[in-house]
């Protein structure tokens, strides 16, 4: 292997935004980038519900479409030991691998150079003790994002992560950000920037040959803010109280995403850029909300018997249960809680002892939504117990972007996302 290769994944980006952008004299870059090197489509699943991310992902890693890997679920590959993904492949050629929040991605490595698993995934990181913490620390602060919330145990792990994986040449620039901290997708922000810096400061120490960087605030500002683009032209709005109409998250989170990138081809590597998928514009209101306890909120509606409930994206998660009879109670109690207006709470996917579920409802919620269980109205308000996640601006789209710094592509070339393994695999020989 002639030259270092590094997987970059933008997750949902669209480049037609960036394209627009640069337009404007932004993002110089990108701008250098798709000069020199351009990018193609990419295209995925056929049916809406398996234009996932955390499924499109799995495609990238491993080669092979939803029906050959069937992983549904976001956490689910760490049961699919079978599923060969990039890293093993090229750690069994002799190389040397690390990675950074790969998306649904299982540590399967015998000798990581280091190794972040993404904060919804539960599989071991490595690398020395402080990473190992601040990985846990990571994922805790992803998960209680909605509550706003970051145990001390957790801040002061991240700290001390934070001091030894961003250099100091880049503390500044964090001080930039402190004055937005009060806006949501800040902190989104910060932590891609984090997860960027600690890549390179480790790359750099390493020199793995293959290894991989997923950001993912990008896709989350899209999916929430999209519309507040300068980009967008479309007739949606989102209200003042969410967000001034003058900001531009979009934009500004690919100002961090145009510095991370262009230190990365500072390295000399070959850089593939994928985004997996990309959004397109949303066309009527729904609001995302998100359990403040998920256990606490199982016990209060008659929900006493499971084994455990883990906390996955935005609205969903986890609950895994002793037995499949156990599971199936669990599920009715569940699918029968509906707010005032009729409209159900929750959907759920069984998979025999455990059950996937996404807390669906998408109206406003005020005080006194009072939710029915079984057709029976309960004392249970739904305010008091679910925190507001965000407006959905932007959905899936099955169509993806490849860069590849050894081609030059345009965008009428057209392949599909699982020849994104294929390409980085034969880059390893």
């Amino acid at each position: 292997m002639k030259q270092k290769v590094i997987l970059l994944g933008l997750n949902e980006l669209n480049f037609d935004y960036i394209e627009a952008y640069i337009n404007q004299g932004h993002l110089p870059n990108f701008k250098t980038l798709y000069a020199q090197n351009g990018f193609c489509q990419t295209t995925s699943e056929n049916k809406y519900e398996l234009l996932e991310p955390w499924i499109q992902w799995v495609s990238v890693h491993t080669g092979k479409t939803y029906d050959e890997h069937q992983v549904f679920r976001l956490g689910d590959i760490v049961d699919r030991k079978e599923l060969v993904q990039l890293w093993e492949i090229a750690e069994a050629k002799g190389l040397k691998v690390g990675a950074i929040s790969p998306f649904n991605a299982r540590n399967n490595l015998k000798n990581g150079s280091f190794f972040v698993p993404d904060p919804w995934t539960q599989t071991t990181a490595s690398g020395d003790g402080i990473l190992q913490k601040m990985s846990s620390a990571v994922s805790s602060a992803v998960n209680n994002n909605a509550n706003s919330k970051v145990d001390k145990g957790a801040a002061v792990s991240l700290l001390r992560g934070f001091l030894k994986y961003v250099p100091v040449s880049r503390w500044f620039h964090y001080v930039g950000m402190v004055p937005k901290l009060k806006k949501k997708f800040t902190k989104s922000a910060i932590l891609d920037n984090i997860l960027g810096d600690t890549f390179i400061t480790l790359w750099k120490k390493n020199q793995p040959d293959f290894s991989s960087l997923f950001l993912n605030a990008g896709a989350h500002i899209q999916h929430h803010y999209m519309f507040n683009s300068g980009i967008y032209s479309g007739s949606q709005k989102n209200p003042a109280w969410y967000i001034p109409e003058n900001e531009d998250p979009l934009l500004d989170i690919l100002k961090e995403y145009d510095n991370i990138l262009g230190r990365l081809m500072n390295l000399g590597c070959r850089l593939f850029v994928a985004t997996g998928l990309h959004q397109k514009p949303h066309l009527h209101t729904t609001f995302y909300w998100r359990l403040k306890n998920h256990e606490a909120f199982l016990k209060l509606v008659g929900v006493n018997s499971f084994k455990a409930v883990v906390p996955r994206m935005s609205r969903d998660f986890l609950v895994e249960c002793n037995s499949t009879e156990e599971a199936l109670s669990v599920q009715t109690v569940l699918e029968s809680i509906s707010a005032g207006d009729g409209k159900k709470v929750f959907t759920i996917d069984n998979r025999g002892e455990s059950l996937f579920i996404e807390l669906t409802y998408d109206n406003d919620v005020k005080k006194g939504t009072i939710i029915s269980i079984n057709d029976t109205a309960s004392q249970v308000d739904l305010y008091d117990y679910v925190s507001f996640v965000a407006i959905k601006n932007g959905e899936h789209d099955g169509i993806g972007y490849l860069v590849d710094t050894n081609k030059k592509y345009t965008q009428k070339d057209v392949i599909p996302v699982t020849q994104v393994f294929t390409e980085i695999v034969n880059s390893f020989d």
